[in-house]
């Protein structure tokens, strides 16, 4: 453990030139992964151009560089992400999806986001870009389960459209805050196809190094006739429902719940008290269900999941995160670059 931290200092303290955090880990929807995230300072304080990029031996390769600029009255972030997955489960459509039943495929998609935030004094915040998608569909193994789609958009399809989000975030009267967002984005081209996501959040610090967090999230796709396979609408491992498989449970509509308990027990400052890395335990449990609508949603549809976790946080907001879920079906692990919520 102390030769990887004192590794990972010298990777952080690599003069000002850039910062890296490297990859070596599992997931269960990419397999063991090799790859990194590197960040590198620009010349106006706060700008910065970035690489989120892996290989995974389950036939996953993600290349996503990204560049970030601040002025005086916002932000311009942008991306564009490649994504290339091989033999990736697909287990049908519906809440109650067999995970013994389940038809491979491999898949590619490019996005690339361009938007501006404005933040105002009051705790609120705004959004607007625009989202373009490129995604294909090939190598399908035959299966009964394709035939119950409630869309079958399976070929190269292009799309773009308007995406923006609000979000108020409120100082709570203890040490913490409660965050509320609704962010929403619109597709046409080949397809038309739009989606909206509430979201709310709190956290509080009862202890110095520890956060209780507590989150819900509930989206709506509309039109999911004409939605690309890779861009369904559900839940598992890709909103970080972490006990379950990529799109585990599907439906137009779907909600998750998370709550979060994390400890911070290794810190590391320069010379100068500016922060270099932090190492960070949690345990958190999950809730969540998919369905066709509001008025199917019940508390005995629900799945669940508990897990545990280990953060390394270096300075310019860099985050990798190894979580291990216990759901329904025996254990997952994941391995990312954002945050669970």
């Amino acid at each position: 453990m102390r030769q990887a931290i004192f590794t990972l200092i010298l990777i952080t303290a690599a003069a000002n030139a850039f910062t890296a955090l490297p990859a070596l880990g599992y997931s269960a929807s990419t397999g063991f992964i090799l790859g990194g995230y590197l960040i590198f300072p620009l010349t106006s304080p706060g700008d910065q151009f970035s690489i989120d990029t892996y290989y995974g031996t389950a036939g996953v390769i993600k290349f996503q560089p990204g560049l970030t600029r601040r002025f005086d009255n916002g932000l311009l972030a942008s991306t564009l992400e490649y994504r290339k997955v091989l033999e990736k489960k697909w287990y049908g459509w519906g809440n109650n999806t067999n995970p013994d039943s389940s038809a491979a495929m491999d898949y590619e998609k490019q996005n690339i986001i361009a938007d501006f935030t404005i933040y105002s004094d009051n705790g609120f915040s705004f959004t607007a870009g625009v989202d373009v998608r490129h995604s294909s569909v090939f190598n399908r193994e035959e299966s009964t389960l394709w035939e119950r789609l409630p869309g079958k958009v399976f070929a190269s399809t292009w799309s773009a459209g308007p995406c923006g989000r609000i979000t108020y975030t409120l100082s709570a009267p203890f040490d913490g805050d409660i965050l509320l967002s609704t962010e929403g984005f619109y597709q046409t081209g080949d397809v038309s196809y739009s989606g909206i996501t509430g979201k709310i959040r709190g956290s509080v610090k009862p202890w110095t190094a520890g956060t209780v967090t507590l989150g819900g999230r509930i989206h709506r796709q509309f039109n999911t006739a004409d939605t690309p396979l890779p861009y369904a609408s559900g839940i598992g491992q890709n909103v970080n429902f972490r006990g379950y498989s990529d799109n585990r449970f599907t439906g137009q509509l779907w909600t998750l719940y998370q709550l979060q308990v994390k400890n911070n027990i290794y810190s590391v400052h320069d010379f100068e008290g500016n922060h270099l890395l932090t190492i960070a335990l949690v345990a958190f449990a999950e809730a969540g269900e998919a369905a066709e609508d509001l008025q199917l949603l019940s508390t005995g549809g629900l799945h669940t999941d508990l897990g545990l976790g280990l953060r390394l946080e270096i300075q310019d907001g860099a985050e990798m995160r190894v979580d291990a879920a216990w759901g329904d079906e025996g254990m997952l692990i994941q391995t990312g670059f954002d945050q669970a919520f």
